[in-house]
């Protein structure tokens, strides 16, 4: 074969080359075989006139998706998505050639008859988004079989594959594999690194399609852009997979020589064939079913011999809805069968179920192909909160809802749109690992941190997506149905509490059914320990949270009629946007809670719930805990370390203290999130694991400390170890945190926006021994009275850092030491405690204003080289953190939070800071990552969250942004991206002091 002059080749790329594009494509939504993202592909223009490009089907994508195409002269311009073949790797999408100012296109010939063996080929593509590559090549083969490019993904079938001694890399898929004569011969589709090989689709079913696209447009009046429709491109398939297979094979699967000889002599386009097409696999329910069983072999279909996937393809494409005739050999044995052809398109889904930030929709044939099973079924493509929360996780199939079956997207968005939030329901599903057997789980219907369940439909002729319907709950009904159930559980609970009364069981003083009232500790601590598990929703992952799930030992400190509190640590509460849930060891009862207390600096949390939602039984034996705070544990106490197991199984071990003074000190992580500081622990005599959680106890079974998990990054690594938290460190907080609920009980509507008020330093102290300061320069008489002062820490306090903007980072300076506070020595974090609590102490506890007006503090410091008094403000910070999130082109933007700031650099005008961004967002496609501020939208500053609103609330729906970006490493740049109120609108989340609630508000959307 005559290979072409290099002069020949350059003559026709330089006719190719402008009319290949780079496209930019980002997923919206998981869907089908694709999951959301972005990423780069090649196309290139088939029709100039109409603005058509031609690349692969897992480019144009089968899901919601954004494009742009940017030409050889960097023009960029929208393309939208117009055909993606059902099986086959080849899609088109459009453009508008009008709109192109600054270049001519031309556009590249289809035909597929050039692919000749031996003839040398060029692949014009674009390397990994990078500029136009040019890659050489030889066609080696057309009949090679159709790529297996993933068990659980796209799949192209019942094809021949064309295959080239050529290396293609990622971004080149998509491109035209031309001829000398710049006709495009295959379509470059995949490729093996390893072997250097490169597989590229036949285009004959390609211009076949071409044409009918060609045939949707309808040409706008002079001057003004033309009309598309929805193409209706028959295509047909009996939901059964073919491979080529040889004569040699083919005689062993029975095949005799006569049947042999007459496929021998039908040659196609004169050529001879060597083999025939056999069965691999059969869809189950599918046309085939019960028919066709792999391993036979396919001889006539409606009275023709067919030996090629085109000749197939041609039959059944013309023949949809309708019987045709199949005449198979299976065995030795000639069968003939009638098979309804089925609409490829109405087993390819054209809509989803968007339900807590999933996608669910109607089994695709790919995967029902893939996972050998009924097209239809309700398939989670992603589970998103609900689903995940249950345990249900990608390639499951939903078949029940609260005992109710749901055959379809829209059933089960009505069954879900019936029950109450909050609500747990049971839901049967199966999964295709364990396809056998079904599975039950409970979903906990949310509607609190995502939008309504809402059906997106797609539109060919427009070439994007609409809502179809939204699924609203009727909070009216709902609320009045919960009403009347809450009148009644509260009748009913009075009525059995009567009766218990009367029979004088005596068990609301802890007796158990024997009679006897426990006298082992543990026993009596069992009925306050409870298991605390969390779930963080996706777009909730505020201040640098290091998981979504997260479960631990708690303990009830408090509990009245209307009001339970529970302590936790805070690697089990991390964060307040979250749901919890508790399950009690005395009792099986779970309850929802409610988190009501985040201590900025040390390592606890208090929760509330409703103790009215337990019966009454619940009620006689769960019990709060006693706490004794004073005196603190100390060397050589003896404690019971009481925790529960995953099974609310409680444990005990006795142990002794080692070390009750030891101080905490935890390295800043890479992302920044809350770790304790200025925190003293107790270490016991025995190693019981890094995960093993719960309460020392005393012999009165008094909880003495609480055993909490602890979090840090060891070399980028997540490690768990567990210390005992003091009880004075949290014991006042329990008081304030009781009085602030009975105050909003009593006065509703009056939380103001704000929580309980908590005065801090903001500065992180580390310690040195006192044998250290005298290097330092500390005076020996200092150092006496300090000794003389602690006799057991012998150490003194120095500044490790100062949170950023605070009064403490323009008064201290990281290693001053602090000797004194009002004249009063201090050398550890208990003495820094008592000096703010005495300092504060005749303020009201709830009360902002009182503390934030209370008188400087005096420190005594040594600082450059000597010793000197300084006048210190407190500040007052609120118990629950961050109250607001806003969501806004896929990135979550709040103002930065304390972690952040202790990272000791803040911008001039602050910002608004990025936590999260999501996959297939416009922050995904145009690089808007976390661990940025947003200082400026289009030139305008941004300093903080109703700043940006404000800069942000006039800005269109697919309309280009100027972003001013920094990063925490103090590297600014600038991006531009384009918004998608489609699909990414721009709302918020919101706290609610009073009730501890988040609440979901949409700001701007399309």
């Amino acid at each position: 074969m005559a290979s072409g002059s290099d002069h020949s080749w350059q003559e026709t790329l330089k006719k190719v080359v402008p009319c290949v594009v780079v496209l930019k494509v980002t997923s919206a939504r998981s869907f089908d075989t694709e999951s959301a993202g972005s990423s780069f592909a090649t196309g290139f223009i088939v029709d100039k006139d109409k603005g058509l490009i031609l690349t692969n089907r897992h480019v144009v994508k089968p899901g919601p998706i954004t494009a742009e195409a940017v030409f050889l002269n960097r023009e960029e311009l929208p393309v939208y998505p117009l055909y993606r073949d059902p099986i086959h790797d080849f899609g088109f999408m459009r453009f508008d050639p009008g709109a192109l100012r600054f270049m001519e296109v031309g556009e590249v010939p289809l035909d597929p008859e050039a692919a000749q063996v031996g003839i040398e080929i060029r692949v014009v593509g674009n390397d990994s988004g990078e500029k136009i590559s040019i890659l050489a090549g030889t066609l080696a083969r057309l009949d090679r079989d159709a790529p297996t490019y993933s068990s659980r993904g796209f799949n192209d079938f019942n094809t021949f594959y064309l295959q080239a001694a050529s290396g293609t890399k990622g971004g080149s898929s998509g491109s035209p594999v031309i001829d000398v004569q710049g006709r495009a011969i295959g379509l470059n589709a995949g490729s093996k690194t390893k072997t250097a090989s490169a597989f590229f689709l036949p285009l004959d079913r390609v211009v076949r399609a071409l044409e009918i696209c060609k045939s949707c447009f309808e040409p706008g009046p002079s001057g003004s852009p033309g009309v598309w429709k929805a193409p209706d491109i028959p295509r047909g398939d009996l939901q059964a997979t073919f491979l080529f297979k040889g004569f040699d094979e083919v005689k062993r699967l029975g095949v005799k020589s006569d049947t042999e000889a007459m496929v021998r002599n039908h040659k196609r386009q004169k050529v001879e064939t060597v083999g025939m097409l056999v069965v691999d696999s059969r869809v189950p329910g599918g046309p085939s079913d019960g028919k066709l069983e792999p391993g036979d072999v396919l001889v006539e279909v409606n009275g023709k011999t067919v030996t090629h996937f085109i000749d197939l393809e041609d039959i059944l494409d013309n023949n949809v809805g309708n019987k045709v005739s199949v005449s198979i050999v299976r065995g030795s044995e000639m069968l003939a069968y009638e098979i309804r052809v089925e609409n490829l398109h109405e087993v390819t889904p054209n809509r989803f179920l968007e339900l807590s930030g999933g996608s669910i929709h109607a089994l695709s044939y790919q995967q029902a192909r893939n996972f050998s099973t009924p097209t239809g079924q309700v398939y989670v493509a992603d589970p998103g909160y609900m689903l995940s929360r249950a345990g249900i996780t990608k390639h499951s199939v939903i078949l029940t809802v609260k005992g109710k079956p749901t055959p379809d997207v829209e059933t089960l968005a009505e069954v879900l749109s019936t029950i109450p939030k909050g609500s747990q329901v049971p839901v049967q599903y199966r999964v295709f690992s364990d396809r056998f057997r079904k599975r039950q789980s409970l979903i906990y219907v949310d509607r609190k941190w995502y939008g309504p369940p809402t059906v997106w439909l797609r539109d060919d002729a427009a070439g994007s997506w609409h809502q179809m319907n939204r699924y609203l709950f009727d909070e009216e009904k709902s609320r009045k149905e919960l009403e009347a159930e809450a009148v009644h559980k509260t009748k009913k609970a009075k009525v059995a509490e009567n009766q218990a009364s009367n029979e004088g069981t005596g068990a609301g003083n802890g007796v158990r059914g024997n009679g006897k009232v426990p006298e082992d500790p543990k026993e009596i601590i069992a009925a306050s320990l409870l298991l605390v598990d969390v779930e963080v929703p996706e777009v909730a992952l505020a201040d640098g949270v290091h998981s979504k799930s997260f479960t631990g030992n708690g303990v009830l400190v408090y509990q009245d009629e209307t009001t339970g509190l529970v302590l936790v640590d805070r690697n089990t509460v991390a964060i307040g946007p979250c749901d919890i849930r508790l399950s009690f060891c005395a009792y099986p009862a779970e309850l929802r809670g409610t988190v009501r207390f985040l201590h900025p600096l040390h390592n606890f949390a208090l929760v509330s719930y409703d103790p009215r939602e337990l019966n009454v039984d619940a009620r006689k034996v769960i019990k709060p805990c006693t706490i004794v705070s004073e005196p603190p544990l100390s060397r050589g106490d003896k404690v019971v370390l009481v925790g529960l197991s995953g099974a609310l199984r409680p444990t005990a071990r006795d142990a002794s203290v080692t070390n009750a003074t030891a101080a905490l000190s935890i390295v800043t992580s890479e992302i920044p999130r809350f770790h304790a500081v200025n925190e003293e622990v107790i270490e016991l005599d025995q190693d019981f694991g890094t995960s093993f959680s719960g309460v020392l106890i005393d012999e009165d079974s008094s909880v003495r400390a609480l055993w909490g998990s602890f979090s840090r990054q060891v070399a980028g690594e997540e490690r768990e170890f567990c210390a005992g938290i003091h009880s004075y460190t949290f014991s006042s907080w329990v008081d304030k945190t009781v009085l602030y609920l009975k105050r909003l009980e009593k006065n509703s509507g009056q939380a103001q926006g704000k929580s309980i008020p908590v005065p801090v330093m903001n500065v992180e102290f580390n310690t040195l021994l006192l044998s250290k300061a005298a290097n330092y320069g500390l005076s020996g008489e200092w150092i006496q009275r300090l000794a003389d002062y602690d006799g057991e820490r012998k150490q003194v306090l120095r500044v490790k850092s100062c949170v950023t903007g605070s009064n403490a980072k323009a008064t201290l300076n990281e290693g001053d030491m602090v000797l004194a506070v009002n004249d009063k020595l201090v050398s550890s974090f208990y003495d820094i405690r008592r000096m703010i609590d005495a300092h504060c102490e005749g303020c009201n506890p709830l009360s902002f204003s009182d503390m934030e007006e209370v008188k400087d503090m005096k420190l005594t410091t040594f600082k450059d080289g000597k010793i000197q008094d300084v006048s210190f403000k407190l500040e007052v910070v609120d118990g629950l953190g961050t109250d607001r999130l806003l969501h806004w082109a896929g990135a979550q933007i709040q103002d930065s939070y304390r972690a952040v700031k202790e990272r000791g650099f803040l911008p001039g005008n602050h910002g608004v800071y990025i936590s999260r961004w999501h996959h297939g967002s416009p922050s995904h496609r145009y690089g808007m990552y976390a661990l940025h501020w947003i200082l400026e939208v289009n030139g305008r500053p941004t300093p903080n969250l109703n700043a940006f609103l404000e800069e942000t609330a006039g800005l269109a729906h697919k309309s280009f942004v100027r972003v001013k970006l920094l990063h925490l490493d103090n590297k600014p740049k600038v991006i531009t991206l384009r918004l998608d109120l489609r699909f990414w609108p721009t709302w918020e989340l919101t706290l609610d002091h009073e009730t501890g609630q988040w609440s979901r508000e949409v700001i701007k959307s399309v």
